[in-house]
């Protein structure tokens, strides 16, 4: 991490680097530049056990060619010359420095620039023990023999930093910056620094004083293009170095549009130049199936290159590379988009069907800016309608209505034709009943046009928008009978194709009814190649990772979750955190779940159409999984800010916060009645995979009553959740202990780590019930290891296998509850009884603790809801 930053992501490093001082004496940090080399070895002497820091000291290129430059600061008494150092000044430094008994720690920053008579020091002071040492040298960067001899003769160790990872990258920011960080920032943000900790700290610095990179509602934002201030950009430039003008230009070609072609850069550039700038890592040059690609070495390099080359020249640039891809024919997936890229800013004539599929491509690949750019040029070099209709799409699903509204009333002046009029129909029904804020009707739309054109009959090409307005209510017969009737018809439009996917993958994951939604999942993706619909491929695919959890198999998400992350546009990064929060959830990890969803909320404001109050709801879940009550009820009511009256098919998972929240705030009971009344409606409705989720989650508050319904479902449905929720309840019902840790085993088997928690957590509880303190012990503990496999959470099961003596489930409510400060009077309103019944329920749990009076009470329960 850079100097002034929080040390952060560098733990494991950290921890192999004293582990590796302890045991030879010498530790060699390796890496290439950046990658916080110089913050680790000062991180290692700021924790240094024993002994003295004998000094901190830096080589420089500049005291290279000094005797003993490197150590002026703390050897101020020896001075030699320039031209008669010899071995006498050796050993005075020696022992000046190694007079501590060889504790003292010497630290030693960028060795590979030492003089040869400070190596020579540093040399005999390792390797006679006369000091321990801290190096950091520079990765493929030539250095003194006498420090090359170090590792290689086995004197020291050498450890290699890489360069961050995104998550490494996201742990240095969050400790720095504090509050959350919106998805598309981080990966911004690591994507242009690329590693290099030291570059990400001056780029954060110069957006946050520029003011792009600031907080909203709790989260950190960066808008706007990278800019490189002032020291960046020296720091970038000193990097690239001086280069010849057939060098630039390959820089110059490659910050236009990267990657390209080896055999096409050889055609407009040297290739002896290319093969310069790759000796000097300025390039990469790597395999991509048949053919070599050329890519500039780092993202900055681009950025540095583009602040100091002319509008005139890039305009040349790009006429000469879009040409150059006209040549070849645009074979490889993704040209044309290039292609249409470049035009936009050359002098080549723009032709708007190659627009207009070069959008649907951008959209494809979450890049919306991208999309909307090609589209308004499409609309201007002449698409008609369908430029018009794709770009009101565009601007609707990014929840910018009037100006979408303007765009339409520019395609209705064009008289379009019926099926024109159809089109534009259904994306303004969309509109007002998803993304509008407030949501307006779009079946009063529907209704309006039918009257007025069709007499009031229905009209077939309306089928999928009325699939889609079932599907959200909660109509799931109709809903589904619509979709399917769509899908099975090769004459409908891709439109109404891609709409019916989407319908069709989010009930049959309801309702556990689709053998194949992965199938009908990736039909709907492809027919969402339209200019019209391209920006909903991200949401029919969130519906394969529903029917995984819903199912009970994540491994079914895995497919998708690669698709998700695989897509590299700016508006990529939320949908990966909505699908990473999803999954995280389902296999009972709440702080993952919760660190991705809450970075995915600031690109959906207000109700997001739809996702930010359900992202919300899970959220609120996870909360109350860690057994956070606070937490939990304020991210309930942020759900509830931002639910969407049109989408109460999904109103389950507002149902499930609430039941969380009450758990975690040891109303066990309220949380049951909750999941109980939910699931009911969910039956209502044939929702029944929701239903199954409901059930099985009061079966894991203790609610005996589910055992006939779970096991209707689990034969109906046969999915393994079902199954296992069935079997669940059949044995905590019979108090049956060594069946509920054998349930345990078989949950954690299926990934589903927290339901096992609490089957191992029941299974305690019911074994000390039975006096059988063998089985008790074990249960608790798997139920406590499967808890902090997820994250330290702390559920109501959980919590009962770590009492010591077991209580009634009521007074286990009035201990937490005292345990969080509430007074007597507090419980017994929360709880609806009175003050009396409190008082006794308190006086009994004292009683089976061993606790002397109430105080002890709310000290025990108080510090068995920590979370560590």
């Amino acid at each position: 991490m850079p100097e002034g930053w929080p040390f952060a992501a560098r733990d494991d490093d950290l921890v192999a680097a004293q582990k590796a001082l302890d045991q030879r004496g010498v530790v060699v940090l390796g890496g290439p530049a950046g990658v916080g080399k110089s913050r680790l070895a000062r991180e290692i002497a700021a924790r240094a056990d024993g002994g003295t820091v004998l000094g901190i000291v830096r080589a420089t290129e500049s005291a290279r060619e000094i005797p003993l430059g490197a150590f002026v600061d703390i050897l101020s008494g020896i001075a030699p010359t320039l031209s008669s150092p010899d071995l006498t000044h050796v050993r005075d430094a020696v022992a000046a420095l190694g007079g501590d008994g060889g504790r003292g720690l010497l630290v030693v920053d960028d060795a590979h620039l030492l003089d040869e008579v400070s190596a020579t020091v540093v040399h005999q002071l390792a390797t006679g023990q006369r000091a321990r040492i801290v190096l950091t040298v520079r990765t493929g960067e030539p250095a003194p023999d006498a420090v090359t001899a170090l590792w290689k003769d086995g004197a020291a160790a050498r450890l290699e930093l890489a360069a961050f990872d995104r998550d490494q990258t996201f742990a240095v920011l969050v400790a720095e910056l504090g509050g959350g960080l919106e998805a598309s920032t981080a990966r911004r943000l690591h994507d242009s620094a690329r590693g290099n900790v030291l570059w990400l700290r001056h780029l954060v610095e110069g957006e946050r004083a520029a003011g792009r990179l600031r907080q909203d509602r709790g989260s950190w934002v960066w808008q706007g293009a990278v800019t490189l201030s002032p020291m960046l950009a020296d720091l970038v430039a000193a990097r690239i170095g001086s280069l010849t003008d057939d060098q630039r230009r390959v820089l110059d070609l490659l910050a236009v549009t990267e990657p390209l072609g080896l055999g096409m850069l050889e055609e407009l550039a040297s290739p002896r130049a290319i093969e310069e700038v790759a000796e000097r890592g300025l390039v990469t040059v790597e395999p991509d199936g048949a053919r070599w690609e050329v890519r500039l070495g780092h993202p900055l390099y681009g950025e540095s290159v583009r602040a100091r080359t002319s509008p005139l020249r890039t305009r040349r640039l790009r006429s000469e590379l879009s040409a150059a891809l006209s040549r070849t024919g645009t074979r490889r997936a993704g040209d044309s988009l290039r292609r249409a890229v470049l035009d936009l800013g050359s002098d080549r004539p723009l032709d708007p069907d190659d627009l207009l599929e070069a959008s649907v491509q951008a959209s494809a690949l979450r890049d919306l800016g991208l999309a909307e750019r090609l589209l308004r040029a499409a609309v201007a070099a002449g698409g008609g309608f369908t430029a018009r209709l794709g770009l009101a799409h565009l601007l609707d699903y990014e929840m910018r209505s009037d100006e979408a509204d303007a765009v339409l009333a520019e395609a209705a002046a064009l008289t379009p034709t019926a099926t024109e009029r159809e089109r534009a129909v259904v994306l303004r029904a969309l509109a007002r009943h998803f993304q509008a804020d407030p949501p307006r009707s779009g079946e009063d739309l529907l209704a309006a046009e039918e009257a007025e054109h069709h007499d009031g009959r229905r009209n077939p090409a309306f089928d999928a928008l009325r699939a889609m307005f079932a599907g959200s209510a909660g109509r799931v017969d109709e809903a589904i009978e619509l979709a399917e009737a769509v899908a099975a018809d090769d004459t409908r439009p891709l439109q109404s194709v891609s709409l019916a996917g989407f319908v069709l993958g989010l009930t049959y994951a309801l309702s556990g009814r689709g053998t194949d939604v992965a199938g009908v999942v990736e039909r709907g993706i492809e027919a969402a190649r339209h200019p019209e619909t391209a920006a909903v491929a991200g949401n029919i695919g969130y519906m394969e990772i529903l029917d995984a959890d819903l199912r009970g198999r994540p491994e079914l998400a895995r497919r998708r979750l690669e698709w998700i992350r695989d897509l590299v546009g700016p508006q990529a990064p939320p949908f990966v955190a909505l699908y990473e929060g999803r999954t995280a959830l389902s296999a009972g990890l709440p702080r993952a779940a919760i660190r991705a969803l809450e970075s995915a909320l600031p690109a959906f404001p207000g109700h997001g159409g739809g996702w930010g109050g359900w992202s919300a709801a899970l959220i609120a879940q996870a909360h109350g999984m860690l057994g956070d009550a606070a937490a939990a009820r304020a991210a309930v009511e942020e759900a509830e800010r931002r639910r969407h009256p049109h989408i109460p098919v999904v109103d389950f998972e507002y149902d499930l916060a609430r039941a969380w929240a009450a758990a975690a705030a040891g109303n066990v009971r309220e949380a049951i009645e909750r999941c109980r009344s939910s699931a009911d409606r969910c039956r209502a409705l044939g929702v029944h995979a929701a239903e199954v989720l409901l059930r099985q989650t009061g079966v894991r508050f203790g609610d005996r009553s589910q055992v006939g319904r779970l096991g209707a479902l689990a034969r109906t449905l046969g999915t393994p959740r079902a199954r296992l929720a069935a079997t669940h309840a059949r044995a905590l019902v019979a108090a049956d202990a060594p069946t509920l840790l054998e349930v345990a085993a078989r949950l954690e088997e299926a990934g589903m780590g927290l339901e096992a928690a609490d089957a191992a957590g029941q299974s305690a509880a019911a074994a000390r019930a039975a006096g059988n303190a063998v089985l008790a012990a074990e249960a608790e503990e798997r139920s406590r290891a499967l808890a902090g496999t997820g994250e330290d959470a702390r559920t109501p099961a959980v919590l009962e296998a770590e009492l010591p003596v077991a209580l009634s489930s009521r007074e286990r409510e009035v201990a937490v509850l005292a345990g969080e400060g509430l007074t007597n009077r507090q419980i017994a309103d929360r709880l609806h009884v009175s003050v009396r019944t409190v008082e006794s329920h308190v006086y009994r749990a004292c009683s089976r603790l061993g606790l002397s009076d109430r105080t002890a009470l709310v000290a025990v329960a108080g510090a068995r809801r920590t979370v560590p």
